[in-house]
């Protein structure tokens, strides 16, 4: 189990920043640097002007500092295994299935699901509830597990595309938020709004997430719908219009394409 010794998100500090550790911490550090700062690493010092994350394993320094003396911003975590109840660090074996570089800086452009974890677990940590080390110790695995796997994900992804990662990807979680793909029947639109021709928006796209825009959109209208055929009463070609399909058997070709069944049979089922 990991037990959370400490957590802070967003902390703003004042200027003049200055973390020195150069035997590190008795235990692991998740850090998420967000403003720009100086990291030395070795023997030299690297200036990193985007935003970066580091994790950090027991007795590995930890030196770094605002940059110039402006608002330095992060977010972290100290945590370490239930010493109480095994003899076993299961930290680090875990930290080593991951194949997590541990000590140095990543940058990473897809931040959106790791943000949110970290700020569910600066709430949860200040929980008194009956199975809050629980929870606790789920949210971090969560966020150890969501971090390497958009780390290995960008890394190999190419530069030039990587750095539509953010707002892509916000606009793939509006995507798939609540019934919004059912207002997205204009691609050009959506290519305009990130200032890119149609093609060079669905190859990006594609080149991010493996899949075609148009299909993320139609997964996410079917999704919705089958949350509508279960839990209201509303009549198939109502549900079909509501999640942006003017023909009642065009909807029903996707959904049965997507799911295996008709509307009325996903129903009924």
């Amino acid at each position: 189990m990991i037990i959370v010794e400490g957590i802070g998100s967003s902390y703003v500090h004042s200027n003049g920043w200055n973390i020195n550790r150069p035997n590190g911490t008795g235990n692991y550090l998740f850090l998420h640097i967000e403003t720009p700062a100086d990291i030395l690493i070795g023997d030299n010092w690297h200036y990193y002007s985007e935003p970066c994350f580091i994790l950090f394993k027991k007795g590995q320094p930890q030196v770094f500092h605002d940059h110039e003396g402006n608002k330095y911003i992060d977010s972290w975590v100290h945590f370490d295994y239930d010493k109480n109840n095994s003899d076993t660090d299961d930290i680090a074996q875990m930290i080593d299935s991951l194949n997590i570089p541990c000590g140095k800086p990543h940058i990473i452009y897809n931040t959106i699901e790791l943000v949110d974890l970290w700020h569910l677990a600066d709430a949860e940590f200040h929980q008194n509830g009956e199975h809050r080390l629980e929870i606790m110790d789920m949210k971090m695995k969560t966020l150890l597990y969501k971090f390497a796997d958009i780390l290995h994900s960008e890394s190999t992804t190419s530069s030039k595309f990587n750095r539509y990662r953010k707002a892509f990807g916000e606009l793939r979680n509006n995507i798939y938020s609540g019934n919004n793909a059912a207002l997205m029947n204009d691609i050009t639109a959506l290519a305009e709004a990130q200032n890119m021709s149609v093609s060079y928006f669905e190859h990006v796209y594609k080149e991010l997430f493996e899949v075609p825009v148009t299909r993320d959109i139609i997964k996410s209208r079917i999704t919705y719908a089958r949350y509508l055929l279960h839990s209201t009463n509303r009549s198939i070609q109502d549900i079909a219009q509501f999640c942006g399909y003017e023909n009642v058997e065009h909807f029903t070709r996707q959904f049965k394409k997507i799911t295996g069944f008709t509307p009325s049979q996903y129903r009924n089922a």
